[in-house]
């Protein structure tokens, strides 16, 4: 083993991370990336994992913190709250709610670390237009209002199910933000941070990268050719790089890794 595969190896040696929907897609690539660096890591999923919890309900909620803890001894480092898409009827419960209560649900469980991280995974979709009372609702965390403007979105001329996973990921992105800075989490040495990926090919982005006329609108939004689409192994560096102890100082942070798709659509405005 050469000296730069040491050195990449024990930058995450010893430590241990919880990455939800670690099954398949990016979380999958993530606890591999994270295991090949010489971590411990805890995989939850609805199958196929060491944890088995479905993060859209309170009781799968439950089973993931009991779960943890058990597996961990009480004592993680790092938490990867990837865990999202799903149908209509559980978009909301899984990409916000669930996102939420992983990483409180959890962060008693980093207080013995010496570098505490976590990361959370929205995505690009959080740029769209999204709806007032379902993020406010969020926000409020306030799930049984959320979930019912859900229903009643869902129930308006051209609503989709993907503008509820917009909506869900946008008000992801203003709590942790918001949260961020806190004394629960900044105050405590915690940095947490969003990664918000671009279209990455997985088997939940089939119905784009199987789609010439999705693909023709990727390619006339995304500048950089080699990020249509992007691969779970290179979120899951970002990831891992994010949880890891060399991310000292950067908390609060909206990292949009979508090969410029956000820069253009954007431009100069802030976030």
């Amino acid at each position: 083993m050469s000296g730069a595969d040491l050195k990449q190896q024990s930058r995450h040696s010893g430590r241990t991370y919880v990455v939800t929907g670690a099954a398949s897609g990016i979380g999958a690539a993530t606890a591999l990336s994270l295991r090949d660096q010489g971590a411990r890591v805890i995989g939850a999923d609805l199958r196929n994992a060491d944890v088995i919890a479905d993060l859209a309900t309170p009781d799968g909620r439950s089973a993931l913190v009991e779960g943890v803890t058990r597996l961990s001894g009480g004592w993680i480092d790092g938490i990867v709250a990837n865990a999202g898409g799903g149908p209509a009827e559980t978009m909301l419960a899984l990409n916000f709610f669930g996102a939420v209560a992983t990483l409180e649900g959890l962060r008693p469980l980093l207080a013995a670390s010496a570098a505490p991280r976590a990361v959370c995974v929205s995505s690009v979709s959080s740029l769209g237009a999204p709806n007032r009372a379902i993020v406010e609702a969020c926000l409020a965390l306030d799930e049984r209002t959320a979930i019912a403007a859900g229903r009643c979105a869902l129930e308006a001329p051209g609503e989709q199910a993907l503008d509820l996973y917009g909506s869900a990921k946008h008000a992801l992105n203003r709590w942790c933000r918001r949260v961020a800075v806190q004394p629960a989490w900044a105050g405590a040495g915690i940095p947490l941070n969003v990664v918000a990926p671009g279209v990455i090919d997985t088997p939940a982005a089939a119905w784009i990268t199987t789609n010439p006329a999705a693909q023709a609108e990727m390619a006339q939004r995304t500048p950089m050719p080699t990020a249509r689409p992007g691969r779970p192994e290179q979120i899951a560096a970002v990831l891992a790089w994010c949880v890891g102890p060399e991310n000292a100082l950067m908390t609060g942070q909206v990292l949009f890794v979508d090969g410029g798709l956000e820069c253009r659509a954007r431009g100069e405005q802030s976030w």
